[in-house]
């Protein structure tokens, strides 16, 4: 037992074999639980795991060669112990969340969910006792498990040519899955490619410059079939200075619900918005630019693709429905159930509007929507006579599954007593938790009559524009591909809403062609603010009464993929900009026809940065 005494260097490449091992058999597991690893091949299973075992290997090299230089230099073992156990244990935690996380949303855990978790006040991901008690549990089998791995990597040490048989072996095999990659994304061959996106944290080099000095890949072919994804750059918004002047005096309201899907917009679960809906215009083919709240209210407020929100948030650039608002001197209004910081719209898109309220009041949902109504009414009718007023209203009720207790929303039966994500999977039966968010739903559904009443009671609807919408939808595992909620894909389920516009004037109507959030941009800032500059300075959308020449598609974009949603299929953008061809229930297509309007997209994703 000597040896395991002593502390040396060796204990550091031991225990990042190992850790690289959990994540190996996680990433596995997650990958399956997720029903992407049924069909897969041997390269492509050895692939997976070859990368996966090398890339925490290193990562977990770097962490502890970082933190443990001074202890080892010093000789001492206790504090590196501690250090080895407080790695280990950070990198478990990573690794076992996001083999949940990864199944129901086919997104990697990220600094942003992590960020919104921590400090949304449960607002953003709330937690049951059962849920926060199995946590609990997991986390300290997590570090009883890092200590023994502490121990085991220190008995272990005395084996160097075993160790550095297995490291060499590691590395070997991490290049060569480099090089699978890099022939993979060259060749086009998603089959391989798309094994890399199962893995957190990967960044798998491409070698393109490399390859094209061997004429090994043709760089027109492909840049034909890539899309950039990059984010960044200095925003150049509007291209020209507004020029707006009076026009139509109507007051605009946008009233939004926080993950409503599109057909939850029926008599039976919405029988107020529902009658509403039925005297105005309705548009039966609506979506979100986003699949997440951050980039469906961003596309909404700017008329841009949400891959321009790291240059609006790193700028401080507001919204162009904000500024147009301002320049014609509306009293501006923002009542939310929700926080405004997370995700930060208190610093890109509202972060011109003075006395912003970013946190709500309230100690849940139910009680934080129904102040926000509340305030909305005092606010308003605080307002001078003959004020112009611009409000937006988000109601986060539905996203957290809330509603008030008692009869009367308890009306879909059974319901789930308690959301506990953890229990999710393929199997699990969505009915009584579906039934819990149309209670929810419901809960709304009145606070919108409630808005509603107030402006009739006012006598403000005769000019007064109301947008009943929401920032994207939410999935109960609708195609039986184990999605459960929002930001993991973009079928129907998860980006297609409802959308109702009151507009003074005009006659009740269903619209049936296609419309997204960027559409409302290009409508409200020429036909209500007076804004005479080309839609060019500011928008990718159209005017959503124009019918006539406008896209069948929608571009979404999501945490770390966007996509094209097509009429028959979905057209996805993976992390490296490459396009996956999915059918509308997200499972592969033979139609892999290269969208013509690539070059378009790139244009747009580049227009508004200098």
């Amino acid at each position: 037992m000597a040896d395991c005494k002593k502390f040396k260097v060796m204990p550091i490449f031991i225990n990042s074999i190992l850790i690289g091992s959990c994540a190996v058999a996680l990433g596995f597991k997650s990958t399956n639980n997720a029903g992407l690893l049924e069909g897969w091949d041997c390269t492509q299973i050895l692939t997976f795991g070859s990368y996966t075992l090398g890339l925490f290997c290193f990562v977990t090299l770097f962490l502890e060669f970082a933190l443990l230089f001074y202890p080892l230099l010093k000789n001492l073992r206790k504090t590196s112990i501690a250090i080895f156990i407080f790695i280990d244990s950070l990198l478990l935690i990573y690794l076992l969340s996001d083999s949940f996380v990864y199944p129901l949303y086919r997104t990697h855990l990220n600094f942003a969910m992590i960020q919104m978790t921590i400090f949304g006040g449960g607002r953003i991901v709330s937690f049951s006792p059962q849920m926060a008690g199995e946590i609990a549990s997991l986390v300290f089998g997590i570090v009883i498990l890092s200590y023994g791995f502490a121990r085991l990597s220190l008995c272990l040490s005395k084996y160097r040519k075993l160790t550095y048989s297995l490291f060499a072996t590691v590395l070997i095999g991490f290049v060569i899955s480099n090089f699978i990659y890099s022939w993979g994304f060259a060749n086009f061959n998603n089959r391989l490619t798309s094994v890399f996106d199962k893995v957190p944290l990967a960044r798998p080099l491409r070698m393109n410059t490399l390859l094209q000095k061997f004429e090994l890949i043709d760089k027109k072919a492909i840049d034909t079939r890539k899309v950039s994804l990059s984010e960044g750059g200095l925003m150049n918004y509007p291209l020209n200075s507004l020029n707006c002047s009076p026009d139509k005096d109507y007051n605009i309201l946008f009233l939004f619900v926080d993950t409503l899907r599109y057909d939850m917009l029926t008599e039976e679960v919405m029988p107020n918005t529902w009658k509403f809906a039925q005297e105005n215009v309705r548009f039966n083919n609506h979506y979100s630019n986003g699949n997440n709240t951050r980039h469906g209210i961003f596309s909404l407020f700017t008329g841009l693709p949400g891959k321009y929100w790291t240059s609006s948030l790193t700028s401080g650039t507001p919204g162009i429905l904000i500024s147009a608002l301002q320049k014609r001197n509306y009293e501006i209004g923002i009542f939310t159930g929700a926080p405004l910081n997370m995700p930060e719209f208190h610093k890109s898109i509202f972060s011109t509007v003075r006395d912003l309220n970013v946190y709500p009041r309230g100690d849940s949902s139910v009680e934080s929507d129904a102040f926000a109504v509340e305030d909305f009414k005092k606010w308003q009718s605080g307002l001078k006579p003959g004020s112009r007023f611009f409000s937006f209203i988000f109601l986060d009720s539905v996203h957290g599954y809330q509603f008030p207790p008692g009869e009367k929303y308890e009306v879909f039966k059974p319901y789930w007593k308690s959301v506990n994500h953890m229990e999710l999977n393929n199997s699990f039966d969505p009915a009584p938790y579906l039934a819990r968010y149309k209670n929810a739903v419901r809960y709304t559904d009145d606070l919108i009559q409630e808005v509603l009443d107030y402006l009739n009671s006012k006598n403000l609807l005769d000019n007064t524009i109301v947008v009943i919408s929401s920032d994207h939808g939410d999935e109960f595992n609708d195609n039986k591909l184990n999605f459960w909620g929002h930001g993991g894909n973009f079928t129907d389920a998860q980006i297609k809403v409802p959308l109702v516009i009151h507009w003074p004037g005009k006659k009740s109507a269903n619209v049936e062609y296609v419309t997204s959030h960027l559409d409302l941009v290009p409508t409200l800032l020429p036909e209500v603010l007076g804004c005479s500059n080309p839609t060019q300075d500011y928008s990718v959308g159209t005017s959503i009464w124009k019918e006539a020449g406008r896209r069948d598609w929608v571009y979404s974009t999501g945490w770390s993929r966007d996509a094209f949603v097509e009429p028959h299929r979905i057209v996805l953008i993976n992390a490296a900009g490459a396009l996956e061809f999915l059918d509308k229930t997200y499972r592969p297509t033979k139609d892999r026809t290269i969208p013509s309007y690539l070059s378009e997209v790139l244009k747009e994703n580049s227009r508004y940065v200098k």
